[in-house]
């Protein structure tokens, strides 16, 4: 009889040990090799400050649009910041691209610790943009030959010294594509929840809008591209939703017909849902939509800063006042 009662109450020790590491080990096996899961990603939101050759870039309250404070005070000197702001989250570091005029030096990556605000510079081959995805840098790397673009090529980058590791693809240019885009690409978009860079990209040139979007895994190389319905900006949310700007023009009527945020089925290129419609049909002051991971809100400057949440589709407007531009979103994870 206590024989009895003893495996029972070792039976149940088991069933109870067993209920309380299996949640843990779920949650370690998601985690990445910072300890925080895409889940628990945080976003910040960065702006540029002052013009010409007295930039800063700093950090903008999502909830407010003030100031929060000076991420970066770059030393007065003639460089363009191309603000391709990535995270590269091995390092715990933002990648900023720019080129430097001053005395032939050329372009560069300047990569910033988040929490120190400690830089270091490396000096970088002439890649278009840059994108971080999870311990991997890429770049889009121009392939010019007499002067004429002969392709833009998917890059991985070492992210010690800029230098090109491997070419993952090859877009060569287009026949009878309009000559400041040959190739339709000029952009590359990074899901950290697919582990997927996304390559929106033009052939048509219908209104040069995006007809295209190419999927590539980060990891395998392994590529689909999916038809989408002609796209001004296209931006990457959580599960691997993306939002876009749509506007339809109808040669018929003369007019804009549609101009707003719709989301888009990423693996057939539907449109899913209208997230808004905009009633003031001139353009946008910047025509990027910017996704904010920690609060599932789409984020842009129609002259306002205006926010939905791509779920309730709840909307708020951002005081802007502080005249900062070029808004971007880097999603700590």
């Amino acid at each position: 009889m206590k024989q009895s009662k003893l495996k029972r109450l070792k039976s149940y020790l088991k069933i109870a040990l067993l209920i309380t590491i299996i949640p843990l080990l779920i949650n370690c096996s998601n985690d990445d090799e910072n300890g925080n899961s895409p889940s628990q990603s945080r976003s910040k939101l960065l702006a540029i400050d002052g013009v010409g050759s007295n930039l800063k870039i700093v950090e903008v309250n999502p909830e407010s649009g003030q100031l929060i404070s000076a991420f970066l005070d770059f030393e007065p000197m003639q460089a363009s910041v191309d603000f391709d702001f990535t995270y590269f989250n091995t390092t715990n570091q933002i990648f900023i691209r720019r080129n430097v005029y001053e005395n032939g030096i050329g372009p560069q990556i300047i990569k910033v610790n988040i929490d120190t605000k400690e830089e270091n510079i490396i000096s970088s081959e002439n890649y278009s943009t840059i994108i971080a995805g999870n311990g991997k840098l890429f770049g889009l790397e121009r392939i010019v030959v007499n002067t004429q673009l002969q392709s833009i090529n998917l890059v991985e980058i070492n992210p010690e010294n800029a230098s090109k590791m491997s070419t993952i693809e090859i877009f060569e240019a287009i026949e009878n594509a309009p000559s400041n885009d040959k190739t339709g690409v000029s952009g590359v978009l990074y899901s950290y929840d697919t582990n997927e860079l996304l390559i929106p990209r033009r052939t048509s040139f219908v209104s040069n809008a995006i007809d295209q979007l190419i999927k590539i895994d980060a990891n395998s190389g392994t590529k689909e591209t999916v038809n989408i319905n002609h796209y001004e900006s296209i931006t990457v949310g959580r599960n691997g939703r993306i939002f876009a700007i749509k506007r339809t023009y109808d040669p018929n009527l003369g007019e804009v017909t549609f101009y707003g945020i719709v989301e888009v089925n990423i693996n057939n290129g539907q449109e899913i849902d209208i997230l808004k419609e905009f009633d003031n049909l001139n353009s946008f002051s910047d025509p990027e939509i910017i996704y904010l991971s920690e609060t599932n809100e789409v984020l842009m400057d129609i002259g306002t800063l205006h926010k939905i949440n791509v779920n309730s589709k709840s909307e708020s407007i951002l005081d802007n006042s502080s005249g900062f531009y070029s808004y971007r979103s880097v999603n700590i994870y």
